[in-house]
Parts: structure tokens; sequence; C-alpha cells
């Protein structure tokens, strides 16, 4: 009996080809990966079955939560139309933004009880240095072989090693090496000869957990991701004295704020409000713009004065061990699905922010 797995094909890199010095999505492109995947894998191929999709074409950093939705709609009908049918999905990405839309499908498809793995590829698939076939037949070997539910992420390192990420862990891959590195440098386990390796690490979920029973964190019919969140990055110098909001006829619903590797940022204050990450955060509160801070460090752990300064700070509200990018996409999911002011949106937002969803939250580590 065939085993059926659903590919999603996006665009990306891993949709593309190169045509003199422009690298651009190709429609065709996705499915030379199915071909090539035959030649790889020989007759181990003969016993999967690929249904194909492809709800949109293009390069992932022109992605748009309009296009998070459309990707949203098609999993939960295309797997939820058929009970059992699939034994997973693959979803063929581009890599620039790939840890966001890995992060906003472990939120939105929680409660999903099948494998969803992301893959992207480094260089087009003609390229004879792409590691996208490698990547994707990988993503079917986890599928066949784990059979874990939730969001995953695949992607070849340069060591030749296949670590396999929690899709709400990954973070964005470094510039001149572009390589993913998951958070606390531990990865959920490798892919070694079509098996499934764990990673031992404190910080990983056992099995079990990842194959208990979730129920859904955002409504499936009800669900939006806001456009109106700003990111800050802190950086020496940084004049929050540009952030004019008084002025603007639009204004953020919150703020991403991140931090230094030490979880800190400027809490100076001596005659330098220019600067400071706590008279900022007192400013927006004034004019009803929440302020939130990530990755930060648990209260129970020993941290520098600025961070306590800051975490102390009126209207700074710390998202703990959690990656940045896992952050941001899920403040945009809190007030995106429950708007405005209203008491019942605010104790909504508050909830699911607080909720481990999928294992965005790091338990174990030194954070």
């Amino acid at each position: 009996m065939l085993t059926e797995i659903l590919v999603v094909f996006t665009g990306g890199t891993i949709g593309s080809r190169r045509s003199g010095a422009v690298v651009d999505v190709d429609g065709g492109a996705g499915f030379e990966l199915l071909e090539r995947y035959r030649a790889l894998a020989g007759p181990l191929s003969e016993a999967v079955r690929f249904e194909t999709v492809q709800p949109m074409m293009l390069l992932s950093e022109n992605m748009t939560p309009g296009h998070w939705l459309g990707l949203v709609r098609c999993l939960r009908e295309r797997l939820g139309a058929e009970p059992g049918r699939f034994a997973g999905a693959v979803v063929a990405h581009g890599s620039d933004t790939l840890p966001y839309t890995a992060a906003m499908l472990g939120y939105a498809l929680a409660d999903v009880r099948l494998p969803v793995v992301l893959i992207a590829a480094n260089r087009p698939l003609d390229d004879p240095l792409s590691n996208g076939v490698r990547n994707f037949a990988a993503a079917v070997d986890f599928i066949l072989d784990a059979a874990l539910p939730g969001v995953y992420v695949v992607f070849e390192n340069d060591r030749g090693e296949m670590p396999v990420m929690l899709g709400t862990r990954l973070t964005e891959a470094r510039p001149f090496d572009d390589q993913f590195v998951p958070t606390y440098g531990a990865p959920l386990g490798h892919m070694r000869d079509g098996r499934f390796v764990p990673c031992g690490h404190a910080v990983n979920p056992p099995v079990a957990a990842l194959r208990a029973p979730r129920g859904p964190a955002l409504p499936p019919e009800g669900i939006g991701f806001a456009t109106d969140i700003l990111y800050i990055r802190p950086y020496p110098g940084l004049d929050y004295g540009l952030y004019d909001f008084e002025r603007l006829p639009r204004r953020p619903s919150a703020v991403l704020h991140g931090l230094y590797h030490s979880a800190t940022a400027c809490s100076a204050r001596a005659g330098a409000y220019a600067s400071s990450l706590p008279a900022f955060a007192a400013r927006c509160a004034a004019l009803g713009i929440d302020v939130y801070i990530a990755p930060a460090k648990a209260e129970d752990t020993a941290r520098y004065r600025s961070a306590h300064e800051i975490a102390a700070a009126d209207g700074v509200r710390a998202l703990a061990r959690i990656a940045p990018e896992a952050a941001l996409v899920k403040l945009m999911a809190a007030y995106g699905t429950w708007p405005g002011r209203d008491p019942e949106a605010v104790r909504e937002r508050e909830k699911f922010l607080a909720r481990n969803v999928f294992f965005e939250h790091h338990e174990g580590g030194d954070w």
C-alpha cells in the first residue's frame, strides 16, 4: 500500500531557476524536485505517492501575512478533507523568511496530528551544490520514520548533517554562510540513514510530549496576523526620538524590542531619554502602545542590573525563553486574532502569549 504525502510548493530558491545573474521562481521547478527525488531515492521512492498543490509562487522575502493565511487554509483543507489519507505534509519554502513561516504554522496548526515539515534550499536545484533534494528526501524520511505530529524544519548544514528543528525554535539563517542554527545550538534531532535520531539536550521536549494531543491554539476560522507590530533591535546610539508616534496617523498596537545576547539593552536614564528603553516604554504606555522584550531571561535566573531595570520598568512585558522570530510571529497572531482593547480580547491575547503552544518556550535551559 502506498503512503501518501502532501507536497505544498510556495516558491523560494527551491522553486527557482537561474537565468544569467538572476534567480527567480519558476512554476515548473517544484515538480522537478519530485523527479530528482525519485532519481536519488531509487526503489525506496516507489512506496510513496505525492499529492501536490501550489497555492502561491514567490520568493519568500515577498511573503506577507495574507500569504500565511492562504497557506494555513490550504494545509487545513487538504489534510482535513480526508482524515487518515496523508502521512504528513512537506512545505517547500524560501530560506529568507523560513523561521517566520515555520513559527506561524507551529501556532496555527498546533492541533494537527500529522508531521508538517518545511524545507528550503541553499541554491536552485540545477546547481550541483544545492541541498534541496537531500532536504526533501530527509523530510520524507522523517515523516515515514518518526511520524511525529507538529511543525518541523529540515535543512542540511555545511557539515553534511541533517538536523531536524522545531518550527518554533528556528532563527534566521546567518549571513555569509547561510546556515540555520537552532536555539541553544541543539536541534530536536538528526536524520541519519533514513532514521530520526533524537538529540538528548535538556531544552528539547521528549518524544512523548511531541506525540501528546494538543487543542487548537488559534481559532481556525478566526485566525489573523496583525501588521501593526513594530520590531526594534538594540544597538549603541539607538535614538528612540526617531519613533515619533505622536505625529503618526497610524500607531503600532505593540512594539517587540529585541535584546542583546545577554538579555540586555540600554537602561541608562541620566539625561539620556534618547537611548533609554525604560523611558521609551513609558512613553509608549502613555500612548496605549504595548511594549514587549524578547528573548528575556526567566525571573528566577541571574540577570544583569540593566535587565532588572528594564523588566521592572512601567509598560515593559517580558517574553521569556523564546526566539525573537517566534516572539514576533506570536505577537502578530495574538493582536491579529484578538485585536483592540476590549477586556475579553486583552484576556485572550495574554492567555495565548503565556501559553507554550508548540514548545516555543525553552524549558530546562539556563535562560
